[in-house]
C-alpha cells in the first residue's frame, strides 16, 4: 500500500481575495501580477487581479509552459509584487519595457580604425561590442 504525500493547496484561479491574507503583503497594499516573459506580447504589463493574470497565462501561446494550476501558481508568486491599491499599477521593478533604446535592434554601420566600412544587426550595446571586437583584432594585427 503506498501512502501519498499531501499536495500543497493551490487556490482557485478564480478568486482574486486569495492573496489579500498572505503574510508578506504589507498593510494597506495589494498584489500586482506583470508578464516578465520576454517573448510574450504583453510582456511588462501588470495585472491587479489575480485571476485576470493567471487567465493571460493559460490563454496566451508563449506562455505554453504554464500549463497546469501549479505551474502557474508558482509563476503568479515569484512575478508579483506588492503596489499602492490607490494607483495605477506601475511595471515590475526589474521591468525594462520596449521602448528601452538598450532593447532595440538596429541595422548599424561604423568605419573601423583603418577605415573600413563594417555592417551589422544588433542592440547599441552588441554594436559597441563589435566595434571593439573590431579594434582588438586591428591591434593584433598590428603587434605581430
Amino acid at each position: 500500500m503506498t501512502t501519498s504525500l499531501p499536495s500543497p493547496s493551490i487556490p482557485s484561479e478564480f478568486d482574486d481575495e486569495v492573496d489579500d491574507a498572505h503574510a508578506d503583503l504589507p498593510p494597506g497594499h495589494v498584489w500586482a501580477y506583470p508578464c516578465k516573459l520576454h517573448s510574450c506580447p504583453d510582456y511588462g504589463k501588470p495585472w491587479l487581479l489575480r485571476s485576470s493574470f493567471l487567465l493571460h497565462l493559460q490563454e496566451e501561446d508563449s506562455h505554453r509552459t504554464a500549463s497546469t494550476p501549479a505551474v502557474r501558481r508558482t509563476i503568479e508568486q515569484e512575478w508579483r509584487y506588492t503596489t499602492d491599491p490607490y494607483l495605477p499599477p506601475r511595471m515590475a521593478p526589474d521591468f525594462r519595457p520596449r521602448d528601452d533604446p538598450d532593447e532595440h535592434v538596429w541595422e548599424y554601420g561604423f568605419r573601423d580604425d583603418i577605415g573600413k566600412v563594417i555592417k551589422g544587426r544588433g542592440t547599441t550595446k552588441q554594436m559597441e561590442m563589435h566595434r571593439a571586437s573590431r579594434r582588438r583584432e586591428i591591434q593584433e594585427r598590428q603587434t605581430t
